[in-house]
Parts: structure tokens; C-alpha cells; sequence
């Protein structure tokens, strides 16, 4: 039943990240092993190139620096707190302004979460552009009453409120006391799509929506002399948009209206984003009380000021009953006071956050194991404000952990005892082949139950070093590569004659179904060498060498200084059963064989790992 719940948790958990509006990335080795939809979406990119994707490739060179020192703090068990940078997305190249922050995971990868602050960065200089409007108004409505003094001067404040004019970034249009246009900027014209020279003379009311919109603006102007308002425009395409207007009536020297101007800017992402924001935080909140890991708002003191259901569920109390509560008052005493160092740290700045595993106290009585991880929440002044702290329930999961390290070990020992058995199995084989051999006097059978023992005891090697082995699923082969030799000049009756074994072995381990065809393939060719190589010479030296190249691949040569193969020798066609087999066996590793016999025999091979 805990398995089926644990499942159910991280199928929950899933669908949680997967539909959360924030990005969630998980970095391992310089390489994205996750991103959710809403990741894939910041950066441009579909999910079958998250695998390829390397966070270089869509961070902004400029900021390198920074995310290194994020991820090398995170690995180093940091807790950052937001940092901003640039990504570049990777469909349309686009720049995007994020915040990130990230976690270390329990594997050693990295969880990163992003936000794009985008459209808040681009709402902070639209304000500013505002300001500035603001003063562009109002130095120009001073201009404008000036003008009247003097011809000169006149013309040189219309020069001067020109200039003005048509490098703000806002709309400025201008009317006479009619409402008819007789100033359009160039922002103007490109939000509206008219050009100066059409609109000039024309009815102010072909800039808005309707005549009511219209009637609504002319009869404040008129009543307040001024107005600073949501409207709504009409673009020369007909299409609409949300615009803040400030406007107001031009007076002469006299005090008499001579007409009116405003000021407005296209709001429309402005109003966008914050329609997003209202549904973001309604999400986030929805989240809150949603979300299946416990969530605590908790004072300085250690009281409860807000948790979510599911911590309720947790701990078996109401909400109401929790807020009585202080957060130490749940936990096993010996555990609190080893973590009042952690919340020092928090509250002195020395660290942004921790995480750690707490047992807690439920109403009921029972013990609750919980992944803890509490982060401080700074105010204004960046005075501490409050903990937030997220609880996980892994009390399933710490049972399921102890029960699933016992099945292990007793796997362990199984699969030793297999081996074992394996091996002690092709030792009977070759022992009773061995007797079998005393009552066989032609010396070609004999070779034959030679050769057959051999190649058993090969096979029985690898059995013993995995029983040996720490992992039991692979073989040191550079030792591996000597039993086999050394068995063979034992086998052969050279163990002290005048040949000498020579190795070169880089220390690789492989799996099993690598290692007994390579054993096999070493056993043939030795055993080749030790029978043939050397009729007729008293001394030579046979050698191995292994090692891995750079491209991944294995190589293993066997050489050997005697005689060499005949002129006109061809492995594929040849009619020795062991080099039947060397061939048979290069093919099911996948390997390239080259046969040297220049000077002695040099058999190369090239392969990789099965």
C-alpha cells in the first residue's frame, strides 16, 4: 500500500511542476536532464531538444559568470537567493529578462526555477518614460503660454516644443478650441497609423472608439480643464487599444481657452500584464492550498502566521489549532535544538535557506518524518520579516527506503552466491574432463579435452571476479587478462621455460557480455601461440596489451616474437576450430580484426563495450 501511495505523491508532484507558471529546469553535468512545459516555453524549444540543449547555448554571454557562480554555489550547498539574467530565446532569438534562483537535489543535480520578469522590468521604464512625459508637458504647456510675448520668441518656443514634440517617446496630439487636430507627433503616428499631414485639421474624434468615448474626455477637459484617464483609441486600421491620457486645455496670456492637449501612451501590455499578474497570484494561491507538500508561513518567534491544507492534513490539527502553536512545539526535542543553529544562520544573513529531515509530532500521537526546507523572508529595510517553510511527507518514503536496502542485500548475497555457484559448476566440468582425459590415450582427443578445459576455465575466471566484485556487474579485466595467460602457460607446461609473458594493460573494468567472448578471444590466441609460435626455439616472449582510446572504443592486441603464420594464411578460411572461434567472436563484439605477421604474429582488435 506504501508503494501505491508513493506513486500516487509523485505522479501529483509531476503534475504540479508540469502546470506550474514558473519555469522549473533540472541541470546535471552541464546538461538539461528536465524542463516543464513552461521552461520549454521561455526558452524556445520543444522537449525532444531539452536532451541536446546546454545552458550556454540560451544564456546571454554577458551573464556566463553569473550563472557558473550560481550553479558552483548550489553544488557547494548554497542557498541563493533570486539573481536577474538575460536568455536568449532559441526559436526567435528573442531577449527575455529572468530571475532564477535553484536548489541541489538529492542526485547532485541542479533544480533551477525561472521567472520572467520581462514585462515587469518593461513596466519600471514605461513609468519612467511617463515621469518624463509629465515634465515634457508641462515645460511644454509653459512654452506654449510664453510664445504670445514677442514674434521671436514665438517661433523659437515652436521650434523648440517641435523638437520636443517629436522625439518623446508618448503620444502628444494638440487641438484647437474646436477638438480639430493641429499637432500629431511622430510617436502618435506610429501607434495610430495616420500620418501627420492626414490628420491635421480633422475632428479629434477620429482617434477614438466612439463619440461617447470622445464626449467623455471633451466634457471633463471642459468642466475641470483638465484629466488623467483610461480611454479607449481607434487606430486608422480600425483596431482598438487602452491608452492613460493626461490632458488639459491651452490657455492664452489672457486666460482664454484656445484649445486643448494631451499626453497618453498605449497601455495595452500594460493592461495584459496585469490581468496576467491578478491570474498568476489566483493561481499561486490555488497552488498554496492545493499543493500536496505542506506550506508554513511562521514569525520570528516560531509561530504559525498561515498554513495550507495539506500541512493540516499532515499534522492531524485545524489550522485554527496550529496558529496557537509555535513550530519547535511539534518536533522531537533532540532534533529542534540541533536545528536552532540553522535558524540563527537564517536570521543573522549567513545563510538564505535550509533543508533538513525533522520528525515531528502529529495530534494523534504518531511520528511524522518530514523533509523540511525554510527559507527567511526579508521586508522593505531588509529587516527578517518572517520564515517560509515547506514541509514533505517521506515518512512512506524513508520505510520504503529501509525495506528496499534490505531487498538489496539479500539480492547482493544472491547474486554473489550465483556466481559462486557458477564458477565451482565449470570447475566440476573441468575436473571431470580432466578424468576423463586418463582414460584417452590418442593425443588428439587429449588436445581437444585440453583446449575444452581451457576455455571453461576462461569462462569460470569472469564468474570468480564478479563474485569478488564490489558491484557485480562488472570485471576487472586487466586482472582478468592474467588469470587467463597465466592458467594457459601452466596448462602448456611453460610456466618457468624459456618463455616470458609481457603485459600492457590499462586497468578497465567490463561488463559480462564482453568480457567471456574477449576472455575466449585471448585464450584461443595464446593458447595458438604457445602450441605453434615457438617449435624449435627455446626462448620468447609473448605479450598483451589493453587499454580504451579516445573515441571510446577498446583495444587489445596479442603479440607474439615466434615464427609467424604461413604465407598464405587467411583466418576466414582456416580450418582450426580455436581461430573458427576467434573470428565468430570479434563478429559478436562488434570489433575490426587486423592479423600482422611480419615479425612474429600480431593479432589487433578494436571493439566496443556489449
Amino acid at each position: 500500500m506504501s508503494s501505491v501511495k508513493l506513486d500516487q505523491s509523485s505522479t501529483r508532484y509531476q503534475i504540479l511542476i508540469e502546470n506550474l507558471p514558473v519555469g522549473v529546469l533540472i541541470i546535471n553535468n552541464e546538461r538539461i536532464d528536465y524542463a516543464n512545459p513552461h521552461a520549454l516555453k521561455l526558452l524556445g524549444i520543444t522537449e525532444g531538444q531539452v536532451s541536446k540543449l546546454k545552458p550556454v547555448q540560451f544564456l546571454h554571454p554577458s551573464y556566463n559568470n553569473e550563472f557558473d557562480l550560481l550553479l558552483n554555489g548550489i553544488r557547494a550547498g548554497k542557498q541563493p537567493g533570486f539573481i536577474e539574467l538575460k536568455i536568449r530565446k532559441v526559436d526567435t532569438n528573442a531577449i527575455l529578462d529572468i530571475e532564477t534562483s535553484g536548489a541541489l537535489l538529492d542526485d547532485g543535480s541542479v533544480q533551477l526555477l525561472i521567472h520572467d520578469i520581462s514585462t515587469r522590468k518593461q513596466l519600471a521604464r514605461e513609468q519612467l518614460r511617463a515621469q518624463i512625459a509629465e515634465e515634457t508637458n508641462l515645460q511644454l504647456q509653459r512654452e506654449i503660454i510664453e510664445r504670445s510675448k514677442a514674434e521671436k520668441e514665438l517661433r523659437q518656443a515652436q521650434e523648440y516644443a517641435r523638437s520636443i514634440i517629436d522625439s518623446s517617446l508618448d503620444m502628444i496630439v494638440a487641438t484647437d478650441i474646436d477638438y480639430n487636430i493641429n499637432e500629431f507627433n511622430s510617436a502618435a503616428e506610429a501607434t495610430f497609423g495616420y500620418s501627420r499631414g492626414e490628420v491635421m485639421g480633422q475632428p479629434l474624434s477620429i482617434l477614438f472608439s466612439d463619440n461617447q468615448e470622445m464626449t467623455k474626455v471633451v466634457e471633463r477637459i471642459n468642466d475641470v480643464g483638465s484629466l488623467a484617464n483610461e480611454i479607449i483609441n481607434r487606430k486608422k486600421d480600425g483596431t482598438f487599444f487602452i491608452s492613460f491620457l493626461s490632458a488639459s486645455v491651452i490657455k492664452n496670456e489672457k486666460g482664454e481657452t484656445v484649445g486643448a492637449m494631451g499626453v497618453s501612451r498605449d497601455i495595452t501590455a500594460l493592461k495584459k500584464a496585469e490581468e496576467e499578474l491578478r491570474l498568476s497570484e489566483e493561481r499561486h494561491r490555488a497552488i498554496y492550498d492545493q499543493a500536496y507538500i505542506g506550506i508554513a508561513r511562521i514569525a520570528k518567534m516560531g509561530r504559525f502566521l498561515l498554513v495550507n491544507e495539506r500541512l493540516c492534513d499532515m499534522l492531524d490539527y485545524t489550522a485554527d489549532e496550529l496558529y496557537k502553536k509555535t513550530f519547535y512545539e511539534l518536533g522531537v526535542q533532540e532534533e529542534v535544538e540541533e536545528s536552532l543553529v540553522d535558524w540563527d544562520q537564517l536570521l543573522s544573513g549567513k545563510i538564505k535557506n535550509f533543508s533538513r529531515e525533522q520528525t515531528y509530532v502529529r495530534k494523534d500521537g504518531e511520528l511524522l518524518s518530514a523533509n523540511v526546507t525554510v527559507s527567511l523572508v526579508r521586508d522593505s529595510n531588509d529587516s527578517p520579516n518572517y520564515f517560509v517553510a515547506v514541509f514533505e511527507d517521506i515518512t512512506e518514503r524513508k520505510e520504503y527506503e529501509k525495506q528496499l536496502e534490505e531487498s538489496i542485500k539479500e539480492k547482493e548475497v544472491l547474486l554473489k552466491e550465483v556466481h559462486h555457484r557458477v564458477k565451482n559448476n565449470m570447475q566440476v566440468i573441468s575436473s571431470i574432463l580432466n578424468l576423463q582425459s586418463s582414460y584417452i590415450d590418442d593425443e588428439t582427443a587429449l588436445g581437444i579435452l585440453r583446449e575444452s578445459q581451457d576455455r571453461i576455465k576462461s569462462m569460470s575466471f569472469v564468474h570468480e571476479s564478479l563474485y569478488q566484485s564490489k558491484t557485480l556487474s562488472e570485471v576487472n579485466f586487466s586482472e582478468y587478462i592474467q588469470n587467463i595467460a597465466r592458467n594457459l602457460f601452466h596448462s602448456y607446461g611453460r610456466p618457468e621455460g624459456g618463455l616470458t609473458l609481457d603485459f600492457d594493460l590499462e586497468e578497465l573494468y567490463l561488463n559480462l557480455d564482453t568480457s567471456i567472448p574477449c576472455g575466449l578471444i585471448i585464450n584461443e590466441v595464446v593458447s595458438n601461440s604457445l602450441k605453434y609460435a615457438f617449435r624449435g626455439r627455446e626462448k620468447g616472449v609473448i605479450r598483451i596489451e589493453f587499454s580504451k582510446l579516445a573515441d571510446g572504443k577498446l583495444k587489445l592486441i596479442v603479440s607474439d616474437d615466434g615464427i609467424g603464420l604461413p604465407d598464405n594464411f587467411d583466418i576466414e578460411n582456416a580450418e582450426s576450430l580455436g581461430l573458427q572461434l576467434v573470428t565468430t567472436l570479434v563478429t559478436q563484439i562488434t570489433g575490426d580484426l587486423n592479423i600482422d605477421s611480419t615479425n612474429g604474429t600480431r593479432f589487433n582488435i578494436v571493439f566496443k563495450e556489449q
